[in-house]
């Protein structure tokens, strides 16, 4: 059940022994933030249905929200915005692996809808395209913030400038 209460009422079962989306230790403690807000009678604080995941790889890979096909075979006309992480400064000041970040958005309300990121930092990073989902952000909400440079992060405005077409720290395409 999603307040987490088992069918012995008063007794609550969250993480390993119910999760569907897998063993996320993020997730189990949402979870049990979700429980007990259940057993004080509150309405719950957290949006179980955005959960990021990560793979701790060279370089990391995340994800979160809705895939491409997931949002076409949801009926979402789709835009994406792309960034290679090879035009980052900060991953090449590191000498980063390539990479790149990718958003998909809705073509008529430019809402984000999900994000693959594979780059460094990619596990850091996800959870600012979780808010923007769980928020309902736009690509223009999310290229309003300005983001420190160098920086990784800087590669989401970027990503999110690209799905219309206003990215402006590309790297030259080869002829």
């Amino acid at each position: 059940k999603e307040d987490f209460e088992t069918s012995i009422p008063g007794i609550y079962a969250i993480g390993d022994v119910v999760n569907k989306a897998g063993q996320l230790a993020h997730v189990a403690s949402a979870q049990g933030i979700v429980a007990v807000e259940k057993m004080f009678g509150h309405k719950s604080s957290i949006t179980l249905s955005v959960i990021p995941s990560c793979i701790y790889t060279t370089p990391e890979v995340a994800t979160v929200g809705m895939s491409e096909d997931e949002a076409l075979q949801a009926g979402f006309d789709v835009k994406i915005g792309k960034y290679p992480m090879l035009g980052n400064g900060k991953t090449l000041l590191s000498a980063g692996e390539r990479g790149f970040i990718k958003v998909i958005a809705d073509a008529s309300t430019l809402r984000i809808l999900g994000a693959v990121l594979l780059c460094d930092r990619a596990t850091d990073m996800v959870s600012e395209f979780a808010t923007a989902i769980v928020h309902g952000l736009t690509v223009k909400d999310m290229a309003a913030v300005i983001r420190p440079h160098p920086t990784y992060s800087e590669a989401i405005t970027e990503a999110v400038e690209d799905v219309e077409g206003m990215a402006i720290h590309l790297i030259p395409k080869r002829v």
